[in-house]
C-alpha cells in the first residue's frame, strides 16, 4: 500500500478514535514549505516524506521540549513536526555538531553512525517534553541506506533502526492504530497542576519503545 493510502487511512481512524487529535492535523504543507526546509536542511526529502507533508504539515498546536503549554499530539505520545519545527530541531542539533561519540544497539553495528547527532539526521517526529526524535538518516553507517528511519536525541544516544524507510515507519504506525486499535484517546496530567489533559497513547507509554520492539523483532 502506497503511503499516501496508509496515512490517509491512519489520519480517518484518528478522526473516529482520537477525534481532539484529528483536529490538531495541519492543512498541508505548500511546495514552498516543503522547498524552504530542503534549502535550509541542504537536501532533497525522500518522496513519501514529502507526500505525508503535503497531506498535513505537521500540528496546528506543537509541544515540544523547548516550548510550555499543553498540546495534543497527533501521533501516539509523539508530536507530528511541521517544515518549520523539523528546520528549528535540526538546528539546534547542528550548534551540538556531529564530533561527539553515541552507540547503537546490537543489531545496527555499521547500519547507523555511532554518533550523538549529525547534520544527516532529519528530526520528523519528537518527543513532547524531551528533545529526542525519531527521523530521517541521510548521513548512515557503511551498511546502512539512506533514508532509513532512527532514534536519536538527548535521551536516545544509544541508536537503532525504527524502518528501512519513512514508508515502514508510516506502516508501523498504520498497523498499530488502524489494524491493532493498540493506542487510543488518554489523558495526562502535568506536575504545574492545571489538572487532565486530553493525549493520544498510555501516558505511562511510549510509541519509541514500540519501535524497538519492532527493530528488536528482526533482529531475533
Amino acid at each position: 500500500m502506497l503511503v499516501r493510502e496508509l496515512f490517509a487511512e491512519y489520519v480517518e481512524w484518528l478522526g473516529v478514535n482520537v477525534p481532539y487529535a484529528h483536529a490538531n492535523l495541519a492543512p498541508g504543507a505548500s511546495d514552498a514549505d516543503i522547498e524552504a526546509l530542503e534549502a535550509g536542511i541542504g537536501a532533497r526529502l525522500p518522496e513519501d516524506v514529502r507526500t505525508v507533508l503535503g497531506m498535513h504539515n505537521g500540528q496546528r498546536e506543537s509541544m515540544v521540549a523547548d516550548r510550555a503549554g499543553p498540546a495534543v499530539p497527533c501521533l501516539p505520545t509523539l508530536t507530528f513536526l511541521s517544515t518549520d519545527l523539523i528546520l528549528e530541531t535540526w538546528r539546534f542539533w547542528q550548534e551540538i555538531g556531529d564530533v561527539i561519540e553515541g552507540s547503537v544497539f546490537p543489531g545496527a553495528e555499521g547500519v547507523i553512525k555511532p554518533l550523538y547527532s549529525s547534520p544527516g539526521w532529519i528530526p520528523l517526529w519528537s518527543d513532547p517534553v524531551r528533545f529526542d526524535h525519531v527521523g530521517l538518516d541521510l548521513d548512515p553507517g557503511p551498511k546502512g541506506t539512506s533514508g532509513q528511519i532512527i532514534n536519536f536525541g538527548r535521551d536516545e544516544e544509544n541508536h537503532f533502526l525504527c524502518a528501512d524507510d519513512f514508508t515502514g515507519l508510516i506502516s508501523i504506525l498504520h498497523r498499530e492504530t488502524v489494524l491493532r486499535g493498540a493506542w487510543q484517546a488518554a489523558t495526562i496530567t502535568y506536575a504545574d497542576g492545571s489538572g487532565a489533559h486530553p493525549w493520544f497513547g498510555d501516558p505511562e507509554e511510549h510509541f519509541f519503545n514500540t519501535l524497538h520492539a519492532h527493530f528488536a523483532g528482526r533482529m531475533s
